[in-house]
């Protein structure tokens, strides 16, 4: 599974305006919401479900990467975005430290399999401080989904 197949060049953000958890998520789900990957009438709902994720645990991971990620009715294909914040953001991490980098995946409530394939080919790439690091210096949106392509290529 490549991270380009369910993160699109257009999904990219490369300078994400959000200062807390919460607007971070609402951001990158107007993202999708803007390219049509969810519909107006289920942002509230995706929000929500992806909120109710977040008090279960955390999803920053640590190391200056979060992953926000849910399975809801409205989603009928894997898709997810991706999105730096040059000043980090307090996402309650692990570590403690605030988070750079962001992917959100959202996955039907029947794709179990998919979705777990996706969230560990988002692990494989993150676990490589050389990919956090380019990602973060990154000079635009256009590098940023350059790294994402070259990270599918070189399989970790």
């Amino acid at each position: 599974m490549k991270l380009i197949d369910f993160i699109g060049d257009d999904a990219v953000i490369d300078d994400l305006q959000s200062t807390d958890k919460e607007s971070v998520i609402r951001e990158m789900v107007g993202v999708l919401k803007k390219l049509d990957k969810i519909r107006e009438r289920d942002v509230d709902d995706v929000m929500e479900a992806l909120i109710r994720r977040e008090k279960v645990g955390s999803t920053g991971i640590g190391k200056g990467v979060a992953v926000p990620h849910t399975k809801h009715k409205c989603i009928t294909k894997i898709t997810g975005a991706f999105a730096r914040s040059s000043k980090g953001v307090e996402f309650d991490s692990l570590d403690g430290e605030p988070v750079y980098l962001f992917f959100l995946l959202l996955s039907p409530n029947d794709s179990t399999d998919m979705h777990l394939a996706a969230l560990e080919r988002i692990s494989s790439v993150i676990r490589n401080s050389d990919f956090r690091n380019f990602m973060r210096d990154a000079s635009d949106k256009s590098e940023m989904v350059g790294i994402l392509k070259e990270a599918d290529e070189v399989r970790a």
